[in-house]
């Protein structure tokens, strides 16, 4: 059985390699991206309400369900002008901490509504929400150094517990996904993994999902993380 499934952030990095995973599994996938040239009719900018809601119209109209849907589009302070060492919470500007929690948090929630109609009608549909490890209380404190970052990541998580609790009935699994420290733009070439690495153990993880592990906090290995 062919699964639809969305990616966001799929333009680049994991999310793009996750994109062609899914497709080589033989699933309809359908990759956003913010870029209008590579994207298409599949343009998605998360900063905008409109936006959402027409992506969300388009995939209404060519698709009966949503199986998987990967929110991994996301960006740190650095987008928006913070400096390596202006990203903290005694130096962030407020701008720059608002407009990460708005792409962030605001964005994926606002799509994932959008989307539950679609998601609705899957047998077993999945809601990942890519997260981080310094979204966590426990290992906040010392892992990375974006507070915007890490507040959003955390609100995302909370994000993630409501929303599997009000679809807990209704049999969609929803999660908070750590991808591991990737060499992304993001990530950087002192991260621990290649992007290729990382996404085969992520999609392994999806994959193996349970309706049990609904509201978790995961790693990418499928390893429970702290919260």
């Amino acid at each position: 059985m062919t699964r639809k499934v969305v990616i966001t952030g799929a333009g680049r990095g994991l999310g793009s390699v996750l994109a062609d995973m899914a497709t080589s599994a033989g699933d309809d996938v359908q990759a956003t991206m913010r870029s209008p040239q590579k994207a298409s009719d599949l343009q998605l900018d998360l900063d905008d309400p409109a936006s959402i809601d027409a992506l969300a119209n388009r995939l209404g109209a060519r698709l009966d369900c949503v199986d998987v849907l990967i929110n991994n589009a996301g960006v740190d302070a650095q987008v928006f002008g913070s400096g390596v060492d202006e990203r903290g919470p005694f130096d962030i500007d407020p701008d720059h901490f608002l407009a990460t929690m708005r792409t962030n948090v605001v964005g994926p929630m606002l799509l994932t509504r959008a989307l539950l109609p679609l998601l609705r009608m899957s047998a077993h549909a999945k809601i990942i929400n890519v997260s981080a490890q310094g979204a966590s209380m426990a290992l906040g404190r010392t892992a990375g150094p974006d507070i915007a970052y890490n507040a959003s990541k955390a609100a995302m998580n909370n994000v993630t517990v409501k929303t599997a609790h009000l679809l807990d009935d209704e049999g969609i699994t929803t999660i908070a996904l750590h991808p591991g420290w990737l060499k992304t733009d993001m990530g950087g070439d002192s991260a621990q993994m290649e992007v290729a690495d990382g996404a085969r153990q992520i999609w392994d993880t999806i994959n193996g999902l349970d309706h049990a592990q609904n509201g978790a906090f995961l790693r990418y290995d499928g390893v429970v993380h702290p919260w």
